[in-house]
Parts: C-alpha cells; sequence; structure tokens
C-alpha cells in the first residue's frame, strides 16, 4: 500500500495545479496593484510627505515585460489589473516591480528630466487565495537610467 500513497499525492496535485490554472485563466482570480506615486528623488520616498505626482505612467513589469498600465490621477493614485496567469508567480517571486517612466520633471520642473520610479511590490498572502490578489507599491525608489 505504501507505493499508492505517493502516486495519490501526485495526482491530487496535478488536479490542484490545474483547477488553479484553469481558474486564473477564466479571469476568476487577478491581481489588483493599487497606491500612490510621489513626485520626489531619493530611496523609499515617503508618500505621505511627498507631493503627488498626477498624470504618471505607471506600468507593472513582470520578466522584463508590462503587464499591465495605468495612468495616476490629480492625487497620484493608481490602480491597475493584471492577469493573475501573467503575474501571479512573478509578483509572488519577487520578478515584478512598478516603473514609472514619466520624468519627475513633469510634476516639478526642478527635478531631474532623466531616471525612474521603482518599486517592488508587497501584499498580504491570505489576499492570494480570494479571487483577487492585491498588491501594493513596498515604496518608490528614484534610479537614473
Amino acid at each position: 500500500m505504501a507505493p499508492r500513497a505517493p502516486a495519490l499525492l501526485l495526482a491530487v496535485a496535478v488536479a490542484a495545479a490545474a483547477c488553479v490554472a484553469a481558474s486564473a485563466q477564466s479571469r476568476l482570480g487577478r491581481i489588483v496593484v493599487s497606491g500612490v506615486v510621489p513626485c520626489n528623488t531619493g530611496t523609499l520616498i515617503d508618500v505621505a510627505s511627498s507631493p503627488a505626482f498626477p498624470d504618471a505612467k505607471v506600468e507593472l513589469r513582470c520578466g522584463g515585460g508590462a503587464v499591465a498600465r495605468a495612468t495616476t490621477g490629480r492625487d497620484g493614485s493608481f490602480q491597475m489589473e493584471a492577469d493573475a496567469v501573467a503575474g501571479a508567480l512573478g509578483a509572488l517571486v519577487g520578478a515584478c516591480q512598478l516603473v514609472v517612466d514619466t520624468p519627475l520633471a513633469k510634476c516639478n520642473a526642478t527635478l531631474p528630466a532623466a531616471g525612474a520610479l521603482v518599486s517592488s511590490l508587497q501584499g498580504p498572502l491570505p489576499g492570494m487565495l480570494g479571487s483577487v490578489f492585491r498588491l501594493a507599491p513596498a515604496g518608490f525608489s528614484f534610479r537614473m537610467n
């Protein structure tokens, strides 16, 4: 009977993986990323003490490619939705990041015209178990190109 246990366990794992993949492909599961983009330079910029960056183009990039895009509102806030299949694994292993290529000079002429704001993602693991996996910026930092 012992040889049957590994085979049964493998069958259950394969069935579970198939259900997860089918669920993600049918858009029952999705990744929602929302936050505020600051108009400032530095490392781990404090959003609460920085002015907002209106009309900034924000991309969610996983594995080097953009999987979702948004434009910030007047208050610097944004929300985007990504396909769970395209972004979930990358988000979990840290291969995804938010990138704002819009020059900071657009929100403040005294700031650099080159460079980008970049942030990794953070979110509660329990959110992954529902139909929506909510993520937020872990903190934007300015990087020269």
